[in-house]
């Protein structure tokens, strides 16, 4: 996998952290609906994403770009409420000659 693709890998995490970032910190008593709702995305999607992260501090050994694509139409599929559209969208978007 050349350094570009490894890029654009590492920029879906940056994403997600991205979008768990956008909670207030510390919540507030008043804030537990919020609250929910960021457990309710940052958890399933920090599971799906957790052997993206681990193939990147591999360097990408033996990581299967094919099934990494397979698991994120599955989630969507599964989660229609919160799909990871916009993660292959922030891939392409960083493969794309500037």
């Amino acid at each position: 996998m050349d350094d570009l693709r490894k890029a654009a890998y590492r920029g879906i995490i940056y994403q997600f952290l991205l979008d768990i970032r956008t909670s207030p910190v510390p919540l507030t008593t008043h804030d537990d609906t919020r609250a929910i709702s960021i457990g309710r995305y940052a958890g399933p999607v920090a599971y799906q994403l957790h052997n993206l992260a681990l193939a990147s501090v591999n360097d990408f050994a033996d990581f299967d770009e094919a099934q990494f694509w397979n698991s994120i139409e599955s989630f969507n599929s599964r989660n229609p409420d919160t799909p990871l559209t916009h993660f292959r969208v922030r891939f392409e978007y960083d493969l794309s000659p500037r």
